[in-house]
């Protein structure tokens, strides 16, 4: 029972630590739930958090020939996330954000919003290396998979808590924010998406040239 315990509250850690740093997820994240609602940012959040249990299954089941895999097919995985990022920093930029009108969003927007966190997360392989790491230097021997499976759930759980965290200080200052100030707010989102995205495709790219 002890062992199980360890194992979420670790898993919780691991999570939250996991999903943190302000990457491509969290700045989309952050942008839907200011220029939109908090549902919206909070849908994203969710789709990384799928993306990060399914890294999280394959580090604590130590999946090696999936690891492998991602790990040789890196730079594709890469340049897939980095063009769907530049796509988002384009319409971000063009957008007019209007997120005090009384509008919500459709079955279809929500979904949308829910893979968008998803592949945005799963195209970076480096997750599952991260969360492999995490986990063989935990002290946990996970010999069993009610072991690996409660790790995996706390780092779900953990990622949960980090989205629900960062939408609420996003909603917070959303509702402070008004006018022309939100559309220039809205095009600085465009502007760090798009150059994020296109970093990641440059860098990509050049690994692939290198392998070559």
């Amino acid at each position: 029972m002890t062992s199980y315990l360890f194992s979420i509250i670790f898993g919780i850690i691991i999570g939250f630590a996991s999903a943190v740093p302000i990457g491509p997820v969290g700045l989309v994240c952050i942008q839907r739930t200011i220029l939109k609602n908090r549902s919206a940012g909070l849908i994203s959040g969710m789709g990384s958090v799928l993306a990060d249990g399914i890294f999280a299954s394959i580090g604590a089941f130590g999946i090696t020939i999936i690891i492998d895999f991602i790990s040789k097919e890196h730079a594709f995985f890469r340049i897939a996330g980095a063009i769907i990022l530049i796509i988002l920093g384009i319409f971000s930029y063009r957008s007019k954000p209007k997120p005090h009108e009384a509008k919500e969003d459709t079955a279809i927007t929500k979904v949308e919003y829910f893979i968008s966190g998803f592949v945005l997360t799963i195209t970076n392989p480096l997750t599952a290396i991260f969360f492999l790491l995490a986990f063989a230097n935990s002290g946990t021997k996970i010999d069993s998979y009610g072991i690996a499976s409660t790790l995996v759930i706390g780092v779900m759980i953990g990622a949960c808590i980090w989205w629900l965290f960062l939408t609420y200080i996003a909603e917070f200052f959303g509702h402070i924010i008004h006018g022309e100030t939100l559309n220039t707010i809205s095009k600085w989102f465009g502007i760090i998406i798009f150059a994020s995205g296109s970093f990641i495709l440059l860098k990509a790219i050049y690994d692939l040239l290198l392998l070559k």
